[in-house]
């Protein structure tokens, strides 16, 4: 079965099961970002794994039920929990940390918790959301130059992706136990 026809239903909308399994994913996002994390550097570096729950539902569910759980656990988080000044971009960030597994899991071709897969994914958000997008946001809110924000950036997003994969790929072995 694969991934779009095993997380949606009937039209192509999202089973119960489905947004029931984003939900929870979006609730752990929530405490490990806004209650789980270290903040560095004057709020430009963050330490925490509030992302793994959200590159895990886009692996498991796909890329829309991926971006939805990230769009649910950036707007709820920020609501319930707010650090710092709101600003778009980091939904935006967000909702691509799910989209971006879901669309390497299902057009990388083999088991979407291979660690091929796993390794691509994670190294494409490192690169595109942890080192460009989300550093680019931050020099809006600072007011720091790119290139200054970005060698501390790189060091510790680096440290949390390898984590990140290591914790995937322990998860992975329990794939087959996890379909929806």
């Amino acid at each position: 079965m694969s991934n779009q026809t095993s997380a949606t239903g009937r039209r192509g909308k999202p089973s119960l099961k489905v947004l029931v399994v984003c939900s929870f994913l979006a609730a752990i996002s929530i405490v490990l970002t806004r209650y789980g994390s270290i903040m560095l550097a004057g709020g430009s570096i963050r330490l925490g794994f509030g992302n793994l729950p959200i590159v895990f539902a886009g692996l498991l569910l796909g890329p829309f039920a991926g971006g939805l759980t990230g769009l649910v656990g950036d707007l709820l988080g920020f609501v319930m929990a707010p650090q710092g000044t709101f600003h778009p971009g980091f939904t935006i960030s967000s909702v691509l940390t799910g989209v971006i597994p879901g669309l390497v899991a299902r057009y990388g071709g083999g088991d979407r918790f291979s660690p091929r897969v796993v390794i691509t994914a994670c190294v494409l958000i490192y690169l595109l959301i942890g080192l460009g997008l989300n550093t680019l946001w931050l020099t809006h809110l600072l007011g720091q130059a790119f290139l200054v924000l970005l060698p501390a950036r790189a060091l510790s997003q680096g440290i949390v992706t390898a984590i990140t994969i290591m914790i995937l790929l322990f998860l992975s072995r329990y794939s087959k136990q996890w379909e929806i």
